[in-house]
């Protein structure tokens, strides 16, 4: 993941959103973001069968003592939302080659789709449910737009 996206890139992105240390804590904001992004390529698995990947991925890394599921959450209400927008921001690029444009246009599309989230006040007051007023169901839903890369199908914003 560090040759993908490097260390100097994600501590650049996390002291521009303010989300660097005030004191040292054992689950560092950079290890917060390699995290994340780790639960992304591993969606089945839980927070602490993704810190045992991270760790074989890379077996520099100190013994974790004292790292459990609410620790990793704790750590990753640290970081917040903005400094994973911005690390994609920062990092997303067309990859489709030269010869895949459309009379030297790139070809772009919107596509969208609907994810349930935590049924939870904030998140219904945000994003409403489904059904009709009187009678709401199901999950909050939040709508999600991206504009992608027709040739590499690379997602290159979802505002």
């Amino acid at each position: 993941m560090t040759r993908s996206c490097p260390p100097g890139l994600v501590d650049r992105v996390v002291n521009e959103a303010g989300r660097s240390e005030k004191r040292r804590h054992l689950l560092s904001a950079r290890f917060t973001v390699y995290f994340v992004l780790a639960m992304c390529l591993f969606p089945q698995a839980d927070y602490l069968e993704v810190l045992r990947l991270v760790k074989t991925g890379d077996p520099g890394l100190r013994p974790w003592t004292g790292v459990n599921k609410s620790s990793l959450t704790r750590a990753r209400q640290r970081l917040g939302w903005t400094v994973m927008r911005e690390l994609f921001r920062a990092m997303a690029r067309p990859l489709g080659r030269e010869d895949d444009l459309f009379r030297g246009l790139r070809v772009l599309a919107l596509d969208g789709t609907l994810l349930a989230v935590p049924d939870s006040a904030a998140n219904n007051d945000a994003f409403g449910k489904s059904g009709s007023q009187r009678a709401p169901m199901g999950y909050p839903q939040a709508r999600v737009i991206a504009v992608a890369e027709c040739s590499s199908h690379t997602v290159l914003d979802a505002p």
